[in-house]
């Protein structure tokens, strides 16, 4: 099993398998569904991204752990552990099983309910590493945006956008803005905004122009 105890990236965790102490926020869960067990001191669980709650942490077995030695399933939970979910930076210490790691578990298996989570246009928006420096902390869909207009009166602003899908080249998104800008540039929160890559000479970033 691999040692590292360092924290890992949103981009390292999401769809991966990963062993994690039973601490205050996993008991908790637990506990309240009467599903601690006492031969138990870990659980076995899956990153996923939900696209408004961000990148959580579904419990899917608990098992002994050991040094040197993969862990052993004390239960599986039905359903993949459905219901049992809390959110990634709630879930406490964990270290990330290797896909042989999870294969030797017999982790591997299809997940259908994962079909759910990941429609096609939000995986391709997923896969794209250029945008990860925008990404918000958890919530792995929404990006750090300019928001401007052509007016010289309006002073662009920092927003924040939810991704929703991209255009067939890849040059342009769509998505809902999470905010309410401070000065009225003609488009409100839960709106839709088309975010475009930008460049100065600062470097790239993403941009959004009110009323295009």
């Amino acid at each position: 099993m691999n040692d590292e105890t360092t924290p890992y990236s949103d981009r390292e965790i999401i769809y991966r398998w990963a062993i994690a102490e039973l601490g205050p926020a996993i008991s908790s869960l637990l506990s309240a569904k009467g599903l601690m067990r006492p031969d138990a001191d870990g659980c076995i669980g899956f990153f996923y991204i939900d696209h408004e709650e961000g990148i959580t942490f579904r419990i899917h077995s608990l098992c002994r752990t050991g040094a040197g030695r993969l862990p052993e399933i004390v239960v599986e939970f039905e359903n993949h552990g459905e219901g049992l979910i809390l959110p990634s930076d709630e879930v406490g210490a964990y270290t990330l099983l290797s896909n042989d790691e999870a294969n030797r578990l017999s982790l591997l298996e299809e997940q259908r309910w994962l079909i759910y989570y990941e429609p096609e246009l939000l995986r391709t928006i997923r896969n794209r590493t250029d945008l990860d420096r925008f990404r918000a902390p958890v919530y792995f869909d929404d990006v750090s945006v300019i928001l401007y207009s052509n007016s010289q009166e309006l002073i662009p602003e920092g927003v924040w956008v939810r991704l929703e899908s991209q255009s067939d080249d890849g040059a342009s998104f769509r998505g809902t803005l999470l905010n309410e800008p401070y000065s009225d540039f003609g488009v409100h929160e839960g709106e839709i905004v088309t975010v475009t890559f930008a460049e100065d000479e600062e470097g790239r970033f993403l941009v959004a122009e009110a009323g295009a």
